[in-house]
């Protein structure tokens, strides 16, 4: 996947022209997986390259940063669940002040018309564009139109009663509804990070932990997890806490994954944590001895949740 700063730098990489979708991406749901795998069809029917148009950072942060969504995916995510997708172009337009004075007339012609040539224009039913959001599907169509592009708008994506949204999907990671959120993403939420040293608490109640430090936005609901822990390519059964370790007086919220069978050291690797079901919310506990009680029921309960996962995902 080739990745471009602008419209304009990916310009000369388009005489032919592309398949193009426009939009924020954040979380890759169902129903942005709806858009995009018609947007590869597309590409394959015409024998033109399939391109993402999003901008960095997210709108929002520019515009009203006091009320800017926390993400759900950080940027490297974003770009490798877009290479595993087989998108051949993403550009990442840089999101300024001056550029969201941009009208939607100027915006299609100039970076879309002029710089990238779409023959194929698909969007999600909710997409705006141009400064204030001011142009909407309609302005689109009719655009599209005047100027003799075909256009696709997707309808929403309901799995089951709910809309495949990433402003639910935050919600019920933030409610500590992983499973659910798994769901509409159509995969575990997951998140990235270095393994720093903690405080080895966890090591002196003969459980020791990889404390997680993370450049996602969106932590789940404080709590223990029954989780997967990816570590050189390789998933190990695990479970995890969120929380601020209460027992031992509130701390910073910290991510501490108890790894099942793994020995070595491993401060300073990167790692990847999937979250699969919540099994409690966090507790304090009157003493050390009940805590370790809970932590082995934990135990227990998260390799009960991962076996049947592991049993459902086979293959």
């Amino acid at each position: 996947m080739k990745i471009f700063k602008s419209s304009r730098e990916a310009m000369p990489f388009l005489k032919k022209g592309c398949v193009l979708t426009m939009g924020n991406y954040d979380g890759f749901h169902l129903g942005h997986q709806t858009i995009l795998s018609l947007l590869k069809s597309q590409s394959f029917k015409r024998k033109l390259p399939s391109l993402v148009y999003t901008f960095d950072p997210h709108p929002v942060k520019i515009l009203a940063p006091e009320i800017a969504p926390p993400l759900i995916n950080t940027l490297d995510q974003k770009i490798e669940l877009l290479q595993k997708m087989k998108i051949d172009i993403l550009v990442l337009e840089k999101f300024t002040p001056r550029f969201a004075k941009t009208s939607p007339e100027v915006f299609f012609k100039t970076h879309l018309m002029h710089h990238l040539h779409p023959h194929f224009i698909t969007v999600g039913y909710d997409f705006t564009f141009g400064s204030k959001r001011m142009g909407n599907i309609e302005t689109l169509e009719r655009l599209c139109f005047e100027n003799q592009i075909d256009v696709k708008i997707v309808d929403p994506k309901m799995v089951g009663q709910k809309l495949a949204s990433s402003s639910l999907i935050r919600k019920l990671l933030e409610q500590g509804k992983v499973d659910k959120a798994r769901e509409l993403l159509n995969r575990p939420y997951f998140m990235d990070g270095e393994i720093i040293r903690g405080e080895q608490r966890g090591t002196m109640l003969g459980f020791p932990t990889a404390n997680l430090k993370t450049k996602n936005e969106i932590s789940p609901a404080v709590g223990v997890y029954a989780t997967l822990f990816c570590l050189n390519h390789k998933n190990y059964l695990s479970a995890t806490n969120v929380g601020h370790r209460p027992t031992f007086g509130k701390g910073e919220l910290a991510i501490e994954t108890h790894v099942f069978g793994l020995k070595k050291n491993i401060y300073g690797k990167k790692v990847r944590v999937f979250f699969i079901k919540k099994i409690r919310d966090e507790k304090k506990f009157d003493s050390e001895q009940f805590l370790i009680r809970q932590i082995r029921s934990d135990i227990n309960k998260a390799k009960q949740i991962l076996s049947h996962y592991r049993e459902k995902h086979a293959g």
